[in-house]
């Protein structure tokens, strides 16, 4: 609103104080409206953010948890080799491919771990990530922050 000084206010009728108060209750309605429209968009923002990285980051977590559990597995597998090779050196030709094996398997699944995290799309995650910064950019530089 515009600044009235009293003296003004004073000596307006009741008309003009009337048109006055309406003005202002306009003018704080219109800020209250842009006020409603940012938040709505920010929060809209952040959710189509999240929803876009969130599947992601937990799809990666979870294979990088499958890659752990099969790493430990195998860590086990060895030390079971290890175990019966210092107890017995009759089966050395078996120990041998069951090891081979067992890298085999490890590798393949090393790879697809791998493969599996080279599949991240991060141009288009970072691309998101600009999404959202033009979006909540001209926000904060409306509402003065």
């Amino acid at each position: 609103m515009k600044e009235i000084d009293i003296a003004k206010l004073q000596e307006m009728n009741d008309h003009d104080l009337l048109v006055e108060l309406v003005k202002s209750q306009k003018e704080d309605a219109r800020g209250q409206k842009i006020t409603a429209i940012a938040t709505v968009s920010m929060f809209a923002a952040v959710a189509i953010a999240l929803l876009i990285l969130v599947p992601k980051v937990f799809t990666t977590l979870n294979n990088i948890q499958d890659m752990v559990k099969q790493t430990k597995t195998a860590v086990q597998q060895t030390q079971t080799f290890v175990q019966s090779a210092n107890n017995s050196l009759s089966g050395i030709d078996d120990m041998i491919a069951n090891v081979d094996q067992l890298v085999t398997e490890n590798t393949q699944n090393v790879g697809d771990a791998m493969n599996n995290f080279n599949n991240v799309d991060f141009e288009r995650l970072n691309q998101a990530i600009n999404d959202l910064a033009s979006i909540v950019e001209p926000l904060a530089n409306l509402l003065g922050q």
